[in-house]
């Protein structure tokens, strides 16, 4: 007999990929993002404060409120992918709990699947030596 519920694990199973998936893209996109803000942070400390002139000194100015701005940006943005990846690792949690619970339940089907066959086996096992039994004290009386 196969398990009842066969198709409902494979469901299950194949949402515990996406999951999967889904929390693996959103771990990737929060380390590129992070990544992105350090190489912001590493540009902003190399901007040196030796200007020659004041030309040279607006267009560093510029070019650190800029490189601020990007990095508030991008600070922002590793916060929001932080985000996406809980989300993403507790429907991961979630999904692989389901999908645990219903190959216990297959397991536990499959356990008593064997018993019942071993049962079957030794009732027609008992029967055969009854008659036997049966058959070797007629032919001795």
């Amino acid at each position: 007999m196969t398990f009842p519920l066969a198709g409902l694990l494979r469901v299950r199973g194949a949402q515990e990929r996406v999951a999967a998936e889904r929390l693996s893209r959103a771990t990737a996109e929060r380390a590129r993002t992070e990544a992105a803000a350090q190489d912001v942070r590493t540009s902003l400390a190399d901007l040196g404060a030796q200007a020659g002139d004041a030309q040279t000194l607006l267009a560093m100015a510029a070019a650190r409120a800029a490189g601020r701005s990007a990095l508030s940006d991008l600070q922002a943005l590793t916060e929001l992918h932080r985000t996406a990846e809980d989300e993403a690792k507790d429907a991961h949690v979630e999904a692989r709990r389901e999908l645990k619970g219903l190959e216990r339940l297959e397991n536990t089907h499959r356990v008593e699947e064997v018993r019942a066959d071993l049962a079957a086996e030794q009732t027609a096992l008992d029967e055969i030596a009854v008659a036997r039994a049966v058959r070797g004290a007629g032919s001795a009386a």
